[in-house]
C-alpha cells in the first residue's frame, strides 16, 4: 500500500514522480501510526463490502488501496465536480470526516435495490431527490461502519450530517487543515470504482499515539513474560550438586581435633528425623535415608 506522509506528490513528464514536503508543517503521522491504520481501514472496508453487498444484493469486494496525508484543499481539488459527499460528523470530537463516492457507482447503488439490471450504461447526471434519499440511506450505514471499526482506538459516534453533490459545499475543513485519506477498491457486477475515506490527521492522532502507547506496553510485557520463561527454563536445565546432610551439630573445637578412629559422639539430630536436601547451601527438601538396589536413596518427605 503506497503511503505518502506529510507530502504531495506530482507526476513529471517522464513518469517519475516528486514529492513537495511542507517543512512549516512537518508531519507526525509515523509508519507504526501508518500501520494502525492500515488494520482498522482493513475492517471498515470488510465491513462495509458486506453491508454494501446486503444493501445492493449483488456480491462485491471492498479493498483498502492506498492511504496517505494529504491537506484538505489538495484532496477536495482531487475529486470531481459533480459526485457524492457524505460528511460524517465524528462526534465528540469537533470535526468532520468526509466519504466519496463516485457518481456512477451511486447511480448503480439506486438501480439494484429497486430491481433494475444494474447495467454499466447509467444516466450521467447529478442525483434526484428520491436518489439522493436512497443513497442517503447507504451513506448512514458506511459512516456507522467508523464506530465499531475503530473500536480500541478511538470513542466516537459518527454520524452522517450532510450529504452533497459538489465537493466545494462540503466544507468539511479548512483548506489547510492535514487529513489522512485513504482510498478503496470496490468490485462489484466485473466494474471497478474508486472510494474515499478522508479523516482529520490533528484530531484522531492523540488516539493513535494512545493506541500505539498501548500496543508498545502490551508488546514489551509479553517480550519480557518469554524472556522470564526462558530463563526460568535454562536454569531448570542447568548442572547443579545436591548434597544430603544431617543437621548441623554444635561443638568445641577441642572436642573435635583429638578425633580418632572408633570414637563416638553424639549428633544434633534426632533419630527419626530427615535429612535436609541442600544445595550451594539452600536447603530446599528433607529426605529420610533408604536404599534402591545396590544404591543408597533417599525418599523425599
Amino acid at each position: 500500500m503506497a503511503t505518502n506522509a506529510g507530502s504531495e506528490s506530482l507526476a513529471s513528464g517522464g513518469g517519475s514522480v516528486t514529492e513537495l514536503y511542507d517543512f512549516r508543517n512537518p508531519s507526525k503521522f509515523t509508519r507504526d501510526h501508518q500501520r494502525i491504520l492500515e488494520q482498522v481501514l482493513e475492517t471498515f472496508a470488510d465491513a462495509t463490502g458486506g453491508m454494501i453487498t446486503s444493501k445492493l444484493r449483488t456480491a462485491c469486494a471492498h479493498d483498502l488501496d492506498s492511504l496517505q496525508q494529504v491537506t484538505y484543499g489538495a484532496f477536495i481539488n482531487s475529486l470531481p465536480e459533480e459526485t457524492v459527499i457524505l460528511v460524517a460528523s465524528l462526534s465528540p470530537l469537533n470535526a468532520s470526516g468526509i466519504i466519496h463516492l463516485p457518481l456512477d457507482f451511486a447511480m448503480l447503488a439506486v438501480d439494484l435495490p429497486l430491481g433494475g439490471p444494474g447495467d454499466d450504461e447509467q444516466p450521467a447526471r447529478g442525483l434526484t431527490d428520491i436518489e439522493e434519499a436512497l443513497v442517503g440511506d447507504l451513506g448512514g450505514n458506511l459512516v456507522g461502519a467508523l464506530r465499531y471499526s475503530f473500536e480500541g482506538i478511538t470513542n466516537w459516534d459518527p454520524s452522517l450530517s450532510g450529504q452533497f453533490s459538489s465537493p466545494e459545499l462540503a466544507h468539511a475543513a479548512s483548506s489547510n487543515d492535514q487529513m489522512l485519506v485513504a482510498t478503496f477498491r470496490l468490485e462489484i457486477k466485473e466494474r471497478e470504482f474508486r472510494t474515499a475515506l478522508a479523516l482529520p490527521l490533528g484530531q484522531i492522532l492523540p488516539s493513535l499515539d494512545a493506541a500505539l502507547a498501548a500496543r508498545r506496553a502490551e508488546r514489551r510485557s509479553t517480550d519480557q513474560a518469554v524472556f522470564r520463561a526462558s530463563v526460568e527454563e535454562r536454569v531448570r536445565l542447568a548442572p547443579v550438586l545436591v548434597s544430603v546432610r544431617l543437621r548441623p551439630t554444635q561443638g568445641r573445637l577441642s572436642e573435635f581435633t583429638s578425633l580418632a578412629a572408633g570414637d563416638v559422639f553424639r549428633l544434633g539430630h534426632p533419630k527419626d528425623a530427615p535429612w535436609e536436601v541442600t544445595s550451594s547451601g539452600v536447603v530446599f527438601a528433607h529426605a529420610l535415608p533408604g536404599g534402591e538396589g545396590t544404591q543408597a536413596a533417599f525418599r523425599v518427605v
